[in-house]
C-alpha cells in the first residue's frame, strides 16, 4: 500500500522505529507474526518459519516495487510505518487466533515533483499497481514451482521448501487481492480511479489461482 502527498513523514516516528530500512523490517516481521498465530499456536515451527519466510518476501517486494516506480516517474519515496497498524496487526490476529489479518503496518509516502504540486493520476495509479502486481507475480511463480515440484520429500529441507512454496502462492494473491479492493487508502481505488481495464484485469488474475482454478482442477 501507499499514501500520496498528503501523509507526510514523521520524524518523531523516524526516531522510535529507525530509518528506512528498520521500519521496513519492522513492519514485515509484526505481519508475518500475524499470519502465523496459527501455526505458532499448534507450536509447528517450520510451518511458523515458512510463514514468516513468506509473508517477508511478500510484504517487502510489495513496498519495494512501489518505491521504486515512485522514483522512476520522478517522485521522492520513502517508506513509513504505521504504529497503530502494527498493534492492530498483531491484536486482531491474537484475538482472532489469526483468522483476521490486518496487514497494512505502513505505506510508501509519495511526494509531489514540485513544491505544492499534485501527482498525476496516471501516475497514481502506474504506483499504485506496481505493489499488487509484484505480489501476483510472485503468487504466479510459486504456483508454477508448486506444479513441477517433486512430490516425494527426501529430506526436510525439500519439505520446507515446499510448504514454504505455498505459503508463498496463497499469501502473495491474497495480499495482491486485498489491496486491490477499490476503497481508500488501498492501492485499489488509485488503480480503478486511473483504469477500470487494467483494475479488473489485475483483480482477475489474483482471485483465479485462490477461487477458480481450485473449482476446475
Amino acid at each position: 500500500m501507499y499514501y500520496g502527498v498528503s501523509q507526510y513523514y514523521d520524524r518523531r516516528i523516524g526516531r522510535v522505529f529507525g530509518g528506512e530500512f528498520g521500519q521496513l523490517l519492522i513492519s514485515a516481521l509484526i505481519v508475518a507474526i500475524a499470519f502465523s498465530v496459527r501455526e505458532i499456536i499448534s507450536l509447528n515451527y517450520l510451518k511458523v518459519l515458512a510463514v514468516i519466510v513468506a509473508v517477508a518476501f511478500a510484504f517487502i517486494s510489495h513496498e519495494i516495487l512501489h518505491r521504486y516506480v515512485a522514483k522512476r516517474l520522478g517522485y521522492y519515496a520513502k517508506y513509513q510505518v504505521w504504529p497503530t497498524g502494527l498493534m492492530l496487526a498483531l491484536v486482531l490476529s491474537v484475538v482472532t487466533l489469526g483468522r483476521v489479518v490486518f496487514a497494512a503496518p505502513g505505506a510508501v509516502v509519495v511526494f509531489p515533483k514540485f513544491p505544492f504540486g499534485i501527482i498525476d493520476r496516471r501516475d497514481y495509479g502506474k504506483i499504485a499497481a506496481s505493489g499488487p502486481l509484484a505480489n501476483i507475480i510472485l503468487g504466479y511463480i510459486a504456483l508454477v514451482v508448486l506444479e513441477i515440484f517433486p512430490t516425494e520429500f527426501p529430506s526436510i529441507f525439500a519439505y520446507f521448501t515446499l510448504i514454504t512454496l505455498i505459503y508463498m502462492k496463497t499469501i502473495n494473491l491474497w495480499l495482491a487481492l486485498f489491496n486491490l479492493i477499490p476503497f481508500p487508502p488501498l492501492d485499489g481505488s488509485k488503480v480503478f480511479a486511473w483504469s477500470k481495464t487494467i483494475w479488473a484485469m489485475m483483480f482477475i488474475s489474483a482471485a483465479t489461482p485462490l477461487f477458480i482454478l481450485p473449482l476446475v482442477l
